[in-house]
């Protein structure tokens, strides 16, 4: 092909040698070579940095690649926890990619705002981030509740021996415990660790059977539940908002 257009006496083509290359426009050398990694089955074991990762899937939004696209969100997905949630739902929200967004806002309400910097907020962008405020504040006021009003005995089991003092115990292990574990200024726990910690205390007069039985209404509880399908909920309409799925995916 270079050769007939020199016989002919036409202008060289780009692409004949590195004097020439083919330019394509708005793409970069950086990251077309990450395409050629990927389509010819030279794709690096190490990990892409974010910049690669949203160039990748930058390019492949450009160019209509499916498949390479689908291999760019495999990547993202399965290095997810070397990135900051705010850069993930960044990238989610940039390239309309949902499968990335469930995962990095559940981490982002676990995230203290004052951990967050300008450039989060800013890549976060204002929906995102006004509903991580509400969220989170929503959480807060519920993990109050939850701490200070203990599940109540309502019967006692047969082996209780002292129904008054095993009430008294339960409450009074429960505000020094689970209130304690949940509320802590330092380092709060998530409810599941709570409970794990709450489980290994010294109940006092609490029977055995009682104990047992509040604990299982403490694992089948919607008090606990509750918090998780909250985020659930304000994660999805949150995806359904801004991600329009592309037909890519």
């Amino acid at each position: 092909m270079f050769s007939a257009t020199e016989a002919a006496g036409f202008e060289e083509m780009d692409g004949k040698n590195d004097e020439r290359p083919i330019h394509l426009d708005g793409t970069t050398r950086e990251m077309f070579e990450l395409f050629l990694e990927h389509t010819f089955g030279r794709a690096r074991t190490g990990q892409y940095t974010i910049e690669e990762l949203a160039n990748f899937l930058h390019f492949c939004d450009m160019y209509q690649c499916s498949h390479t696209r689908k291999f760019v969100v495999s990547r993202i997905q399965s290095t997810r926890y070397h990135f900051h949630p705010a850069q993930l739902i960044n990238l989610a929200v940039q390239y309309n990619t949902s499968a990335l967004f469930p995962f990095a806002f559940k981490r982002l309400v676990d995230t203290p705002i004052t951990q967050l910097t300008a450039q989060h907020r800013e890549l976060l962008g204002n929906d995102v981030f006004t509903t991580l405020v509400y969220v989170q504040a929503a959480l807060e006021e519920h993990r109050r509740i939850v701490a200070a009003e203990e599940p109540k005995i309502l019967m006692h089991t047969s082996d209780c021996q002292d129904p008054v003092g095993c009430n008294e115990d339960w409450h009074a292990i429960w505000w020094n415990g689970m209130a304690r574990f949940l509320l802590d200024g330092r380092n709060p726990q998530p409810y599941r660790e709570a409970v794990k910690r709450f489980k290994d205390m010294q109940f006092g007069r609490v029977s055995g059977g009682c104990k047992e039985l509040m604990f299982k209404i403490i694992g089948e509880g919607a008090a606990f539940n509750h918090a998780d399908q909250f985020v659930d909920e304000a994660c999805s309409r949150l995806a359904e908002k801004l991600i329009f799925e592309s037909s890519l995916v």
